[in-house]
């Protein structure tokens, strides 16, 4: 024995991982530290919620309910993962914070682990197969993109089914760049060395990207101890095959939009290669098997048993007619031009430039690139078709786009990274001159009696921004490319952080429906109780019960005097669906509860009607 410590090269090794996931390790820690500081929020999250309140105490794990009803807006795998996450968590944990089965931050916890995990394996995937200096850089983009961060720590599908399909697109094109135009294997560099991930080590990250997303340390091991072309035949089909069982999974989350979408991108690519022949060799045929063995039986079972009506409106309804006839989020075509300027900033103006350096360098003759780029537009495009939008809808090309644009960074001479800084400095100068002008009195006295609550988080998130822009000018000027994504996502990630645990904390309770709960639960007990129009789902989520909907006016006549009635004010007020001054007058408000921007009412039927006024 040679007497050394092991100490040093523990610490030796540490830097290394730490250095190595930097990235993944700094969302992670944002994202958990966001995941706590607030409630259920209108309009989707407590619907989901419901659902999963309602699985548990039917010990249904085949459809979700809401309200008593199945509920048909999407598949059910997001809501599985949510209730195996608070089945799993209240149980560990004794049921801390739970509240009739349910609780925010367990239910939060899927996005956020869904998030970092497709982090980790999408930068691991981009060392690989993209240049050297490609990989943190993209990483850096995407985890600061404000709609990625936002949908990270939502409870909503988006997340998890953009990230499933997102990863199924970027294991197709793994498994082509493993082809060459011929169909035959090739052994050119595919895999590039990065001098961050050069150690591998067994670790969280790894492990779930590894059984989650389908890489493996083992695999790229053998793939530089194996030569020819029968163990390259099954490098490349792994791939492939990979990319189904994650498309099938997308599906599951979010219906055929995954295929349609992955369908069209493939054909935008292939045609631009001038290379469907290739198709012979992408396993099409195996990856339809995979998709209908994943898929089919849990539709097949929902559609059993919640009959004609459920099945029309999961397949048809929700996906079909949402597309050309929708009933809400109508927006024109060009709307989604209009969501990228602020889910996307300050990383959208680089857009100018991603287009010149695209042509001047002539990187759209390369596949990669241009699967990249349609991975892109193609969504961009087909959704702008569809009546229906929402910013949300165009995540999964999110990912694609931060490829495309970390290649500005890689090797840029001082001129142009004096560019780039000017773009993202005066990206970041922009909020923090108008956070900076609120603090100071701009706005006139109601904006400022608004934000009175708020002004430390904003002093603080002004200067976030504004030390951010300082340093994004320095490494401008001094020509360090490389140094002005990290100096923007720093100060991004530093902006998400305090808005999202001091600034989420200050405004939860008033979005939170937790107050309205404490005031109606007593005035509720052993009566029937019922909700006028469609119900919002947190005024009901933390209570011991349903609540029926009633649509029309003889079903208020209809309501006997000991049943209680919720009713959003602003709906209640409005003289639609049959609903009169006169029949308004025939009830008497119990409770007024302001919650997230509305305001909740009790009501009941009045015994007597008022006496009419004398003419």
């Amino acid at each position: 024995m040679d007497g050394r410590s092991p100490l040093p090269d523990f610490r030796t090794r540490l830097g290394g991982w730490l250095r190595a996931h930097a990235p993944e390790l700094l969302f992670a820690l944002l994202l958990l530290a966001v995941l706590p500081m607030r409630d259920l929020w209108a309009p989707d999250e407590p619907d989901f919620a419901q659902c999963v309140k309602e699985m548990r105490l039917r010990g249904d794990w085949l459809m979700p309910f809401l309200n008593g009803v199945p509920y048909s807006e999407k598949p059910i795998l997001f809501y599985w993962v949510m209730k195996a996450s608070s089945v799993l968590l209240d149980t560990l944990t004794g049921g801390l914070g739970f509240t009739q089965g349910v609780a925010a931050w367990a239910l939060r916890l899927p996005s956020v682990l869904a998030a970092v995990a497709f982090l980790s394996a999408f930068r691991r995937w981009a060392v690989r197969f993209l240049e050297p200096g490609t990989a943190e850089t993209a990483a850096l983009i995407l985890a600061t993109t404000p709609l990625w961060f936002w949908q990270s720590q939502f409870i909503q599908i988006d997340l998890l089914f953009s990230a499933l399909l997102a990863w199924s697109w970027l294991c197709w094109l793994g498994g082509y760049l493993l082809l060459d135009s011929r169909g035959v294997e090739t052994n050119q560099l595919i895999y590039h060395e990065d001098t961050k991930a050069r150690r591998r080590t067994i670790n969280f990250f790894s492990f779930v990207s590894s059984c989650l997303l389908g890489i493996g340390s083992a695999d790229t091991r053998g793939e530089q101890k194996h030569g020819g072309e029968s163990f390259s035949t099954n490098r490349s089909r792994r791939w492939f095959l990979q990319a189904y069982v994650w498309l099938a999974l997308a599906f599951l989350a979010k219906g055929p939009l995954a295929p349609v979408l992955s369908v069209l991108l493939l054909l935008a690519f292939l045609g631009w290669q001038r290379d469907f022949k290739i198709l012979r060799r992408t396993h099409i045929l195996a990856g339809l098997i995979i998709t209908l063995v994943l898929v089919a039986p849990w539709y097949v079972a929902a559609g059993l048993k919640g009959g004609g009506r459920y099945v029309y409106e999961l397949i048809i309804l929700q996906n079909f007619e949402r597309a050309t006839k929708a009933w809400d989020h109508i927006q024109p075509m060009w709307k989604y031009g209009e969501y990228l300027l602020g889910d996307c900033f300050p990383w959208v103006l680089l857009l100018p430039a991603l287009a010149l350096h695209l042509r001047r360098e002539r990187r759209l003759g390369d596949p990669a690139t241009r699967f990249l780029l349609l991975a892109f537009l193609v969504p961009f495009a087909f959704l702008s078709l569809v009546q229906s939008k929402q910013g949300k809808y165009l995540l999964m090309g999110y990912p694609f786009l931060a490829l495309l644009l970390a290649e500005l960074f890689r090797r840029t001479e001082p001129k142009r990274s004096r560019r780039l800084g000017g773009l993202l400095a005066g990206g970041l100068a922009l909020p923090a001159a108008a956070l900076t002008a609120v603090v100071f009195g701009a706005g006139g006295a109601k904006v400022q009696a608004q934000i009175a609550p708020f002004l430390g988080p904003l002093r603080l998130m002004a200067l976030a921004l504004a030390a951010g822009t300082v340093f994004v000018v320095l490494q401008a000027i001094r020509g360090h490319a490389q140094r002005l994504v990290l100096g923007t996502a720093l100060a991004l990630g530093l902006l998400y952080l305090v808005g999202g645990t001091w600034g989420f904390h200050l405004l939860d309770s008033a979005k939170s429906y937790r107050r309205w709960t404490t005031a109606v639960q007593p005035m509720l007990a052993g009566r029937p109780v019922f909700y006028w129009q469609t119900i919002r789902s947190g005024v009901m989520v933390y209570t011991d019960r349903l609540m029926p909907e009633l649509r029309t006016a003889a079903a208020l006549e209809a309501l006997a005097p000991e049943a209680r009635l919720v009713a959003q004010r602003g709906e209640w007020e409005q003289d639609a669906w049959g609903l009169t001054p006169a029949l308004r007058a025939r009830f008497e408000v119990l409770l007024s509860v302001p919650t997230g921007g509305g305001e909740i009412l009790l009501l009941k039927k009045r015994v007597k009607p008022l006496p009419e006024e004398a003419p």
